[in-house]
Parts: structure tokens; sequence; C-alpha cells
């Protein structure tokens, strides 16, 4: 029998151990005291730099800031404590990088979508790239609408494997700007839920779209907003080392979705309820580990390659419609022809045979090809991925 209470304690252990080797935690961090305190009082003079334009930051005054931000890092709250560098504590880098890994793996299990962005790429860039492949694993989708969008005054949306960035098309940008996100929302769709930084976040804040945003001692404004209820999990760390020391929080994160993929089956498969219908995956206590990774990468994999379920949707629907009209015609005669086809239980009665015999057609290729499921298996695969 598993046992939560020590595997989690084994997990957080080697999670900090990870936070020390890469520095994305700890003392004397980038920024130093004093700029991190120059960036609160420009917060309150409302310099969008620094509130990356969420509104309501500039409202608080600078005690009420750093407080805020104390709370999050574990920094000193003395605003006359301005020697050194700045601080985060490991734990809160720790605790957020948990949180922000239950709220990834909860939704990219949904199905849902994702936006992800940076106004950092000189060093989170390849935390972004490899977290998008872990979504994509996990059944969540990466959109990426916009790009080559022109963000003013002169620079262009991108996107790098899934992630959007700012770019002069010679290099790519720090930018704290919400403009590219803007475009983003403009044209997405419904996003539910945006892991991002700076301006990115910021944007996503002020359209009520769920964030998990990094934040370094230099962005009060995350800060705050989540002072203020806005909807947002907060990860500090340090955004300045190299891009090979964010592998550690990749690593972290993925350790944490997998420890909660095995409390679920521990549990009987119970989870939280969500605002969107769970997938075939979140009953993976019904199918083997191993299938289920499987299943994941395969449905991914095709998902990518078919792109918009619409044209899809369309063919299908063709089909069924045809084929509805010329049995009506063929197996009834012209005084109950009109009847049928405008009859609602009819057309479920003939959609349901058509059902069937898609269902049993895909059983007896799957026994052919040799796949490795039991009959329990493919059947529950069947009826939840066509909830």
């Amino acid at each position: 029998m598993m046992q939560p209470a020590r595997t989690i304690d084994k997990v957080r252990a080697v999670a900090l151990e990870r936070i020390a080797e890469s520095r994305i935690a700890g003392k004397d961090t980038r920024h130093s005291r004093a700029t991190n305190l120059h960036a609160i009082q420009e917060l309150v003079n409302g310099h969008p730099h620094y509130t990356f334009g969420i509104r309501g930051v500039e409202r608080f005054k600078q005690r009420e800031v750093l407080d805020a931000i104390a709370d999050l890092t574990k920094c000193s709250n003395d605003p006359g404590y301005t020697e050194g560098g700045g601080y985060i504590s490991p734990a809160s880098a720790l605790k957020g990088l948990e949180l922000g890994a239950n709220a990834i793996a909860s939704v990219a299990r949904s199905g849902g979508r994702f936006m992800l962005g940076t106004g950092h790429p000189g060093s989170l860039l390849v935390f972004y790239i490899d977290l998008a492949k872990l979504i994509r694993k996990w059944g969540g989708e990466v959109i990426q609408v916009g790009g080559g969008a022109f963000v003013p005054p002169n620079l262009d949306l991108d996107y790098v494997e899934g992630v959007a960035v700012v770019s002069d098309r010679c290099s790519l940008w720090h930018s704290h700007d919400t403009a590219p996100m803007e475009i983003i929302l403009n044209s997405a769709g419904p996003i539910d839920l945006a892991v991002t930084d700076h301006g990115f976040a910021g944007a996503a804040i002020n359209a009520g779209v769920p964030v998990v945003g990094i934040m370094d001692t230099n962005d009060p404004a995350l800060a705050v907003a989540k002072r203020m209820g806005a909807d947002v999990i907060v990860i500090p760390m340090d955004d300045n080392r190299p891009l090979y020391a964010y592998r550690s929080a990749v690593e972290i994160i993925r350790d944490f979705a997998l420890l909660g993929t095995r409390q679920m089956a521990a549990d009987g498969g119970n989870k939280v309820k969500r605002s969107r219908a769970p997938r075939w995956v979140d009953g993976g206590s019904r199918l083997r580990p191993e299938v289920v990774d499987h299943l994941q990468e395969a449905e991914s994999l095709v998902k990518q390659r078919l792109g918009p379920k619409r044209p899809l949707d369309e063919m299908v629907e063709d089909y069924l419609e045809g084929f509805e009209e010329q049995f009506v015609q063929t197996h009834f005669d012209m005084e109950q022809e009109n009847d049928l086809i405008n009859d609602p239980y009819v057309t479920l009665a003939i959609y349901g045979q058509v059902r069937e015999a898609v269902d049993r057609f895909i059983r007896s290729e799957i026994r052919e090809r040799g796949l490795d499921l039991t009959d329990d298996e493919l059947s529950f695969y069947l009826r939840r991925s066509s909830d």
C-alpha cells in the first residue's frame, strides 16, 4: 500500500536539494535589496514597467507592497533594511512549484487549453519549452495564436515550440509589456491556464485568466495582484539564472504531478471537481499506468498532427446526415419518409446503430493489431474518450 505522507516528504526533500543546487532560490539572488525596494517604489508610482499593467496595484502603499512580497519570499519586510542581495526562501519556491504543478497537471489532464509565454527568454525559455512538452504529454493543449503580429512600437509576437515571446526578428527581447498577451487574448478563445511571467501574466490577470506566474524579487506586481485576490499561483524564484538551471524546476513540477497521479489511484480515482468535464485519463485507476502513459502520448501526437477538430467534425456530420437520408429512403416508403426524416428519435436510433458499428470495427481492428488491452480497459477507453 502506498504511504502518501512518506512519499510527499521524499519528493519535497529532493526538490529542495534541486533548488539549492540550481540556485533558483536562496540568498543573494540577482537583484539587490536596494533594487528591489526601488521596484516597489516605482510600482507605487504607477510605472507600467513595474505594474505589469495590472489594474489597481499602484493603489497600495510601499510598506503594503513589501509585506505582500515578504509573505511570498520570506525576505525582510523592514523598509529600512537596504543592504545585500535579494532573498527567496527555498521553501517558498518549493511551495509555489508544488501548487503550480498540481494546477498544471489537473488542467492538462482535463484536456485544458494553456497559454505559455515569457518576457524573460534569455533565462526562462527552456523552462517553458520543457513544460509545454509535459503539458502536451498529460493531455493539455498549448495554444499558439497571433504569431507574427505587430507589437508596438517595432517588435513582433513570435513563438518558440509553443512559447510566446517578443522578437525584433534578430533577437528575443526582455519585455514587461502587456501588449503581446493582449494580442493573444483577442484571438485565442477560452484559456484555462496561463503559465507565464511579466506583462504576459499582467494582461492575463486583467482578463481574469487563471495564472501560474514566476515572480523574481524585483517583480512586486504579482505579489500585490495575489494580495488583491487575483486567481494566480505565484512561483517565487530568481529569473536570472542560466537556462540550464531551470531544468530542475521542470523536474520538480513533473515529480509532484506524478505523485498526484499515484495518489489519485491510491484514493480510488477520486478527484476534486472542476468546471471542465474530465477526460478519460482522469479515470486512470481503471487502466494500468503504462497504458495511461502510452495513450496520453498517442493522443497528444494525433492531436498535434490532426489540428483543429472542426474539419473532422464536418466530415463525420456529412457522412451521418447522408447515411441517415439514404437509410430512410431505402428502407421506408414515401408516405413514411417525411415523418421519419424529421423524427429526432429515429435519427438518434440510426446514429446509435452507426456508433455501435464503429465500436465493433475498432474492437476488431485493435484485436487484429495485437494491442495488449483487456476487454475492460478497451471498453473503458472507448466509453470515456467519447464522453
